[in-house]
């Protein structure tokens, strides 16, 4: 079933398939859980355990792997150890994981994550990176932290 997010639509094909990454960096205001904390329905390896009767924020998030065609399978979150994703006012932002926070660090990720701070930095659109407590503005020659 294509499922679509305002007038983007799911890349055919791509599922969560047991990947659980935005169910530990993201809140979810529904259940009280905070961002960066395990939610408990979460079954690495295999999915929300609570699938069916999930939160709507769980129902209504996706990932950019999910919506764009371009990122090629290593940009599924699960197995590059972030998620990529959009919110307002970030035209770009890559939340990690607390258990490994130099994932976006390393290749293939950097580079690219690098190429793409330089274009938007370019276009004077606003690309960052958070995990944990830290919220860094990318800017592709380099970051900003933005918690003073």
């Amino acid at each position: 079933m294509d499922e679509a997010r305002g007038d983007m639509e799911l890349v055919p094909g791509r599922n969560c398939d047991g990947c659980v990454m935005c169910c530990k960096v993201f809140p979810i205001p529904e259940t009280g859980k905070d961002d960066f904390a395990p939610c408990p329905h979460a079954r690495v390896g295999e999915g929300c355990g609570n699938y069916a009767s999930r939160p709507e924020t769980c129902r209504e998030f996706f990932c950019l792997w999910r919506l764009d065609g371009s990122l090629e399978d290593d940009w599924k979150p699960s197995v590059a150890g972030f998620v990529l994703h959009d919110p307002a006012p970030w035209t770009l932002l890559v939340s990690g994981d607390v258990d490994n926070p130099d994932a976006r660090q390393r290749e293939p990720y950097a580079s690219q994550i690098r190429q793409w701070a330089f274009e938007l930095k370019r276009r004077q659109m606003l690309m960052g990176a958070r995990c944990g407590d830290t919220t860094r503005l990318l800017l592709g020659d380099r970051e900003v932290d933005l918690n003073g």
